[in-house]
C-alpha cells in the first residue's frame, strides 16, 4: 500500500456528527440540509509570507496575512546542481513555508521567486476575506480543473466526452469517470440529504455524490473549492483527487483507519494516538483554521500515525476558540485519556512558547486549564543555561581548513600517502562503501585517520567541525582537521580520539544534550549513532565524529517512526533513562535563535561554509535551511521527545 499518495490513503468518510459523542451520525454528510455553518472569524492564514533570515522571521512585527483560501504567491525552492547539496531538501509546504524557502539564486545575489496562482481572487473580493462562497462559484458553463496535460488534455477540459457521472444516490457496480480517474462504486460508506459517499471497489478512492438541493448549500458545494485551496499544505484532510465538471461527484483520498468515535468506543486512546491528536490541533491552531471536528470525522491514519479531517465542507478560517471548543472539553479529554499538563505542555511547544499564536491559545483557555498549566510549570526544576562558546585551537596547524596537497604535507611534518603503518578502520561497516578511513601511525609524530570519499562528504565533514567548534566548544569535542578537494579521492587528516564508542553509555549530561540537540537539529545533522558518539577515556568533554550526512532539512515529522528503540538510540540529545521535557530545552532554544539572529553570527556561518569548500549561493541556500531548522526547534524537539518517551516508560515499567 502507498502510505503518501492520493491513490492509496485510508477509510473513506462516515456520516460524522457535530460534537464529540461516541457514533453521533449527524454533520456535514448526514445530517440532511443541516450543514455546518462557517465561523465567521479572520485570522491568520494557511499561507505564510517569505522570511529571508532568522531575524526577520523571530522578531520582525506580525504582518497581515491573506485568508485561508485567497490563492497566494508562494516563493519557490530553487534548484542546485547535483552534488551541491548531500542531502535534498523537501520542497516549502504548508506550516514551514516561509521558513523552508531559500531565495532563488543568481550569480551569488538573493532575488525572490514566485509562482503565479492558479486562479485570481473573483472582483470585489479583497485580500483577507471569506472566501468559501465566492471561489466555489462557479458559472454552469464553466470548466472544472483539468487533470490531464497536453493537447489531448485540453480537447478533454473542454468537452464533456469521456466523462462518466452517475445520479445521486449511486448504485454500486457503476462505473465513475471523472478527468483521469476511471473508478466503480463498490460499497455505500455514508447516506444522507446532502450526499452519498461510496468506497470505490478498488479501495483507492472515496466518491462522494451530492443531492441536487445540496449542490446550492454553503459547506456542501464548496469543498472542493476548500481542498484545492489547502492541496499544497500539510493541513490533513482527505485530499481532493478530481471534481466533475457539473461539480456533482468528488473523487478524494481513501483513508484507512477507524474514525475517533470507533476508538473512543473501546476505551481511552492510545499514547501515539494521543500525541497526533496533540500535533493535529496543533496544526489547526498554527494555520488558523477549524473544521467539523466530530468524531465521526476524524479518521485515525494507522500508517502515517495522524488524524485526519475526511469531510473538508466545514472547513473555515477560525480563531483557537473554534478548535480548542470542540477539541478541549472536559468530557472528551476524560474519555481519550489525555494527561491535560502533557497535552498543553505539547500544544505550548509545538506552537511556540513565545509565539504570538500560543499568546492567542492561551488567553481563551478556561481557567481550570490554565491552572493546570501554572501547576505543571511550578512542579518543573530550573532548565540548564547553555552558553555558546568556541573551542581552543587545535595542534600542529589542524584548523579545519581546505588547503593543497602540498601545505597539509607541510604542516603534518610527511606525506600521509607515504606512510608505511596503517591500519583500515570501520573494515568491517559494510555501511562505509563510500569511504575509506585509515589509522596513520608515523616515527615520531602523533597517531591520526586518514578519510578519503569525495568532495562533498569530505566538505560537509570539514564544515560540521566548523560549526561544532564555533559555537559548541563547551559541550562537545570533533577531531580537528585538514582537507584536501581532490574529486572523488578527496581525503582529509584529523587526530585521533582517545575514546570508545558510546554503545553502554549515554556520555552526555543534561546540559550537553540540550546543546546537542541545538547542533544537530538546527544544522541538519543525520546519523548521529552510538558509532559517532564517543565516551572519552580522559573523562573529559564528549567527542562526535562523523558529519558526512549533514545539513538537512529537520522538518518536524510526527509519527513517522517505526517504534523501535534502536532509533531512539540515535537521538543522544534525549534521555533513554528520565522522561524528556521539552521545558528543559526551551530558555537554551529561546538564547540559541538570538545568539543566530546576530548579524555577525549569520555571516559567521556563511564564512565557515564558504571556508569549506561550498559556493556563496550555496552557503546562502543553507543558511536559509539553518534558520528554519531553528525556528522549528519546539516543534521538533518535542516531536523527539515525545518518540524517545515511550521507550523511558518501557524501561522504567521493566526495571
Amino acid at each position: 500500500m502507498a502510505l503518501s499518495g492520493p491513490l492509496r490513503a485510508g477509510q473513506i468518510e462516515a456520516p460524522v456528527g457535530g460534537d464529540f459523542a461516541p457514533g453521533s451520525q449527524t454533520g456535514s454528510l448526514g445530517a440532511g440540509l443541516n450543514a455546518p455553518v462557517p465561523l465567521q472569524l479572520t485570522v491568520p492564514s494557511l499561507t505564510a509570507t517569505s522570511v529571508p533570515g532568522l531575524a526577520t522571521a523571530l522578531n520582525a512585527a506580525p504582518t497581515p496575512t491573506p485568508s485561508l483560501l485567497t490563492p497566494q504567491a508562494l516563493t519557490a525552492v530553487p534548484e542546485l546542481p547535483a552534488p551541491a547539496i548531500a542531502v535534498a531538501v523537501p520542497a516549502a509546504t504548508g506550516r514551514t513555508a516561509a521558513k523552508n524557502a531559500p531565495a532563488a539564486i543568481e550569480g551569488g545575489a538573493s532575488k525572490s521567486a514566485a509562482f503565479a496562482p492558479d486562479a485570481a481572487p473573483e472582483a470585489g473580493v479583497a485580500a483577507g476575506q471569506m472566501r468559501f462562497d465566492q471561489s466555489s462559484a462557479r458559472a454552469a458553463d464553466a470548466p472544472a480543473p483539468s487533470f490531464a496535460a497536453g493537447l489531448w488534455g485540453k480537447v478533454r477540459a473542454a468537452l464533456p466526452i469521456g466523462e462518466i457521472v452517475p445520479s445521486w444516490p449511486g448504485k454500486a457496480g457503476e462505473t465513475v469517470r471523472v478527468g483521469r480517474v476511471k473508478t466503480t462504486l463498490g460499497v455505500r460508506a455514508g447516506d444522507g440529504g446532502t450526499s452519498t459517499v461510496w468506497q470505490s471497489r478498488d479501495r483507492n478512492f472515496a466518491i462522494k455524490i451530492l443531492a441536487p438541493a445540496a449542490r446550492s448549500l454553503p459547506g456542501v458545494r464548496d469543498e472542493a473549492s476548500v481542498l484545492r485551496a489547502v492541496a499544497a499544505s500539510d493541513l490533513p484532510v482527505a485530499k481532493l483527487i478530481a471534481e466533475s465538471k457539473d461539480g456533482r461527484v468528488l473523487i478524494k483520498e481513501f483513508i484507512e483507519g477507524k474514525t475517533a468515535a470507533e476508538l473512543l468506543a473501546a476505551g481511552p486512546l492510545a499514547k501515539h494516538q494521543l500525541e497526533g491528536m496533540t500535533d493535529f490541533i496543533a496544526k489547526l491552531l498554527q494555520r488558523g483554521v477549524s473544521a467539523d471536528l466530530a468524531s465521526g470525522n476524524l479518521v485515525w491514519q494507522h500508517w502515517r500515525s495522524r488524524w485526519v479531517i475526511v469531510d473538508a465542507g466545514g472547513l473555515t478560517d477560525a480563531g483557537p476558540k473554534a478548535v480548542l471548543d470542540q477539541l478541549l472539553r472536559p468530557e472528551f479529554l476524560s474519555r481519550a485519556g489525555f494527561k491535560r499538563s502533557d497535552l498543553l505542555s505539547g500544544l505550548r511547544a509545538r506552537l511556540g512558547p513565545d509565539s504570538k499564536k500560543w499568546a492567542e491559545v492561551a488567553a481563551v483557555l478556561k481557567p481550570e486549564l490554565r491552572d493546570v498549566l501554572a501547576r505543571y510549570d511550578a512542579s518543573l526544576p530550573a532548565a540548564p543555561k547553555v552558553v555558546f562558546s568556541p573551542a581552543p585551537k587545535a595542534a600542529n596547524g589542524l584548523d579545519d581548513s581546505v588547503v593543497s596537497a602540498k601545505e597539509l604535507n607541510k604542516r603534518l611534518g610527511y606525506d600521509p600517502h607515504l606512510t608505511k603503518s596503517r591500519v583500515k578502520l570501520h573494515g568491517e561497516d559494510p555501511g562505509k562503501l563510500n569511504t575509506v578511513i585509515l589509522s596513520l601511525r608515523e616515527p615520531g609524530k602523533s597517531e591520526m585517520v586518514m578519510k578519503t570519499a569525495q568532495w562533498y562528504i569530505i566538505r560537509n565533514e570539514t564544515a560540521g567541525r566548523r560549526l561544532a567548534r564555533r559555537f559548541f566548544g563547551r559541550y562537545v569535542r570533533v577531531p580537528a582537521s585538514l582537507a584536501v578537494e581532490n574529486g572523488h579521492d578527496s581525503y582529509m587528516l584529523m587526530e585521533r580520539a582517545e575514546a570508545e564508542p558510546s554503545y553502554y553509555a549515554n556520555p552526555f549530561t543534561l546540559e550537553q544534550r540540550v546543546a546537542m540537540a541545538l547542533f544537530v537539529r538546527t544544522f541538519g545533522i543525520s546519523d548521529v549513532n552510538q558509532g559517532n558518539v564517543l565516551v572519552p577515556r580522559d573523562h573529559g568533554l564528549p567527542w562526535l565524529i562523523d558529519f558526512e550526512q549533514a545539513f538537512g532539512r529537520s522538518d518536524p515529522a510526527t509519527g513517522r517512526h517505526i517504534p523501535d528503540e534502536r532509533i531512539a538510540l540515535e537521538k543522544p540529545w534525549m534521555s533513554l533513562q528520565v522522561k524528556n521535557r521539552i521545558e528543559d530545552y526551551q530558555p537554551a532554544i529561546r538564547d540559541w535563535r538570538a545568539e543566530m539572529a546576530k548579524p555577525e553570527n549569520q555571516k559567521a556561518i556563511e564564512a565557515d561554509l564558504v571556508a569549506s569548500g561550498f559556493t556563496k549561493p550555496e552557503a546562502a541556500y543553507l543558511l536559509a535551511q539553518f534558520n528554519a531548522n531553528a525556528a522549528d526547534l519546539d516543534w521538533t524537539l518535542q516531536n523527539d521527545a515525545d518518540f524517545v518517551n515511550q521507550f523511558v516508560a518501557r524501561n522504567a515499567a521493566h526495571r
